[in-house]
């Protein structure tokens, strides 16, 4: 279990061990007064987009989304383009 600012990620190997935690989770908010939307909630995703990386069961890969967006830019390259 995973908990950035407002965001709680849950990551297992099974389904059995996901539920689990995340029962565990629910419990833990629910003894303090902390309570999740559901239609805010995202459960049992097989791939989540996470702070510029892609996580999935397999591996965690980097997103150069940024990178190719500006690859992709044509820029003038003479004065006259500009004007």
């Amino acid at each position: 279990v995973y908990i950035y600012i407002d965001d709680i990620i849950i990551a297992s190997k099974n389904i059995e061990e996901y539920l689990k935690y995340i029962k565990i989770v629910l419990d833990i908010l629910n003894k303090v007064y902390v309570y999740i939307l559901v239609e805010k909630s995202f459960i049992a995703y097989l791939l989540v987009k996470l702070f510029s990386y892609i996580v999935n069961g397999e591996r965690v890969a980097k997103m150069d989304d940024r990178i190719a967006i500006f690859k992709k830019l044509k820029f003038p390259n003479i004065l006259k383009t500009l004007e």
